[in-house]
């Protein structure tokens, strides 16, 4: 292993909020508390910390996933070599959920792997799935790539339990905590900058995946848009299957609507798709914009090449030209360093950066809560103030959700990439607290989930 001149400072915890809670399970989740041995070991034993990530390996977000697998064993390889944890070495075991599912491979992860903490995942889906495995079982999960705000939505009095009732929208559960910035506050950013930056905007048609996040989106996007003023008339709405191979009878629908804005929430492969063949069609050149919510991302920039068209306005959690800081710089140094000269893109994906402080944020839980013991590691980053390549943010106390920014750009060739292809030049960042996403979602029925 090299050795890297590089320093990553963090804040320490803030302390204000934090409180240690002990996990409880009833009925079937006593069942596998039980199967699931001791969990938690005070540190100074010798037997390190060993983390599970839990990602989409392979299919149609293998790109996605994998660049999520580069960055979460990038911090455990650079926790070993400043230290360790407490002076023991930390390991992450990595397992695929396209099999068998994100629920199994989690379960497998605690019961026979004997795991002390878990990052993922890379489908809203499958994590509120996970969700009552995770809380079950009781180890902590930093989820570092999910869109949806319902799993980090409290308040069940409000928005009714997800588990409990066919309209519940609140999956949150005690174990799950979230360092990138969800749908919520995502479209809050977009559709802001629709309303303040873009003139002559009228019409806006949407074009997104036919499942949960595709349909969050865009519901998010015109509940945000309208309550800031935007006055739109939304005339076209159409949801190809995930991972469609031909998308163009709905592009051509899309079209005929003759909208001036489109909005998309595609993303990995499918937003590689999108592009091609609306390119093909002629989109780009007939509409004024076309917006993104996580399509900026070096692996489909990097596989659009050329075809990918400047000028459009794409989003993402972490664009590595967006932040100006020393911890953001010598993340990026120590990333293109490690993967030079391998299959791996030198700029980290949309979810390097919280996937990175995500091991992060565990190392500094389980050194100040003195051992792995899940509850000890829960109170410690409940409330815990982070400073790393996005800036500061807090995984605020209640939600467990981290107030970490949006990016938001203009795709364009002057930005600096390892890759032929666009970036994002110039770009800005967007955050969203709770009292603002509530106040602005008013009767939507839609969940602040921060």
């Amino acid at each position: 292993m090299v050795e890297h001149d590089t320093h990553v400072s963090e804040n320490g915890h803030d302390g204000g909020m934090n409180r240690r809670r002990f996990l409880t399970t009833a009925g079937a989740g006593a069942t596998l508390a039980s199967t699931a041995g001791c969990i938690g070991n005070p540190l100074g034993g010798g037997g390190g910390v060993t983390f599970g990530g839990v990602y989409l390996l392979s299919g149609l977000a293998e790109a996605l996933g994998s660049a999520s697998e580069a960055s979460a064993q990038l911090a455990v390889d650079y926790v070993n070599e400043n230290g360790g944890i407490n002076g023991e070495d930390a390991e992450i075991i990595f397992r695929d959920h396209a099999d068998s599912g994100a629920a199994s491979q989690i379960q497998s992860l605690v019961q026979q792997e004997n795991v002390d903490a878990l990052i993922g995942l890379t489908s809203s889906g499958e994590t509120l799935e996970a969700a009552p495995t995770i809380r079950d079982l009781g180890v902590p999960m930093i989820l570092t790539d999910i869109g949806t705000p319902y799993v980090t939505e409290p308040d069940t009095e409000t928005y009714g339990s997800y588990f409990e009732s066919e309209n519940g929208k609140s999956a949150y559960v005690e174990p799950m905590f979230r360092t990138n910035a969800n749908t919520s506050p995502n479209t809050y950013a977009m559709a802001r900058y629709a309303v303040e930056e873009l003139e002559g905007i009228e019409t806006v048609a949407n074009i997104g995946p036919n499942y949960a996040y595709g349909t969050q989106c865009w519901d998010y996007f015109k509940a945000y848009a309208d309550a800031l003023g935007g006055e739109f008339e939304y005339v076209e709405s159409v949801f190809p299957d995930l991972g469609a191979s031909n998308m163009t009878p709905q592009i051509n629908q899309v079209l005929n609507a003759d909208p001036d804005l489109v909005f998309t929430s595609f993303w990995a492969g499918d937003a590689v798709t999108f592009v091609q063949q609306a390119s093909e069609q002629g989109l780009f050149e007939q509409v004024d914009d076309v917006f993104d919510t996580l399509g900026a991302d070096p692996t489909v920039f990097k596989a659009l090449g050329d075809t990918m068209p400047e000028g459009v306005h794409y989003s993402s959690w972490y664009w590595h030209s967006a932040f100006d800081n020393e911890q953001n710089s010598s993340y990026l140094d120590y990333y293109q360093s490690a993967y030079e000269g391998t299959d791996t893109i030198g700029v980290p994906s949309f979810t390097g950066a919280s996937t990175w402080s995500a091991i992060r944020l565990y190392k500094r839980a389980i050194e100040n809560s003195g051992g792995t013991e899940p509850d000890g590691i829960i109170g410690e980053l409940e409330g815990a103030t982070f400073n790393g390549p996005r800036g500061e943010w807090t995984l605020d106390a209640d939600s467990h959700q981290a107030t970490a920014p949006t990016v938001i750009g203009e795709t364009s060739s002057d930005d600096d990439v390892p890759y032929e292809g666009v970036g994002l030049s110039p770009s800005r960042t967007y955050s969203l607290d709770r009292s603002t996403a509530a106040d602005l979602l008013g009767d939507s029925g839609l969940p602040p989930g921060v």
